[in-house]
């Protein structure tokens, strides 16, 4: 398939992952103009299934569409709209040419399907797209929520940034997060792209995440609703990580591998 989903992303399920190994995921941002409701069905009905098999076999971990989802419900012109995740057990993996499970969407799906995805895709143009690589260092996982916070930093202290996430964070979120609807959670550290952006400005080096059931549940997370304020006074944040998150999106889980 022709620029179909150079993507992957997050994971899910970790339970088929040796210890020895540390799981990667890429993020694949994209701007997608046009006929997105389009773009959604081919994600959706053809895409999904192409990607079900590649997890089936253990090509993959784990494949997801996701929206960027905005208080407003605005799209504003420019910014991205769309993004793919896909989990794999480790970087061995990530860059193996099974990776590309989207290549094989012609022995996949039908005669006819092809024809309806070819269809579809004159319907709608990517604009812009980027990728970025990260090894998980720590996570807890219960399942697949609907939404999920990604939230991106440059601490000054990445090692301590890191050890403060496993040793306190961790521990909470594994024994409160099902009453917080809280699914998924996670730090990871990025290994590509690393250095300068085109910008100037230098691409963070670290990625977690906070995924939840519904998008209520997310926002009174934000407002710290149901952390104590024990835990807080706990944490050395404002000495690993002064400058706090610099950019922390949501995104609505419209699609995957899972379901």
């Amino acid at each position: 398939m022709k620029k179909i989903i150079l993507s992957l992303t997050l994971l899910l399920s970790v339970l088929a992952i040796s210890a020895q190994d540390k799981w990667v995921y890429s993020l694949h941002i994209v701007r997608v103009e046009g006929n997105l409701e389009n773009f959604e069905k081919v994600q959706a009905l053809y895409m999904k299934k192409v990607a079900k098999i590649a997890a089936d076999k253990g090509d993959i971990i784990f494949w997801g569409l996701l929206k960027t989802y905005r208080l407003d419900n605005i799209d504003n012109e420019g910014s991205n709209n769309y993004a793919f995740f896909q989990s794999n057990p480790n970087i061995e993996s990530l860059l193996s040419a099974k990776n590309a499970w989207w290549t094989n969407a012609t022995s996949v799906l039908t005669t006819e399907e092809q024809a309806i995805v070819t269809a579809l895709q004159s319907t709608f143009t990517w604009t812009a797209d980027s990728r970025h690589v990260f090894a998980v260092e720590g996570d807890v996982q219960k399942g697949v929520g609907h939404f999920v916070q990604f939230n991106f930093a440059s601490p000054d202290d990445l090692g301590g940034f890191i050890a403060e996430n496993n040793a306190l964070w961790k521990p909470y979120f594994e024994q409160h997060m099902e009453k917080m609807g809280m699914t998924s959670w996670g730090v990871s550290r990025r290994i590509a792209p690393l250095g300068q952006r085109s910008n100037g400005n230098k691409w963070s080096t670290i990625a977690t995440w906070d995924m939840f059931n519904s998008i209520e549940e997310l926002m009174q997370y934000r407002i710290s609703a149901t952390i104590p304020a024990e835990m807080l006074k706990k944490s050395k944040m404002g000495t690993y990580n002064p400058a706090g998150f610099s950019n922390q999106p949501i995104f609505e889980i419209l699609t995957t591998t899972a379901n």
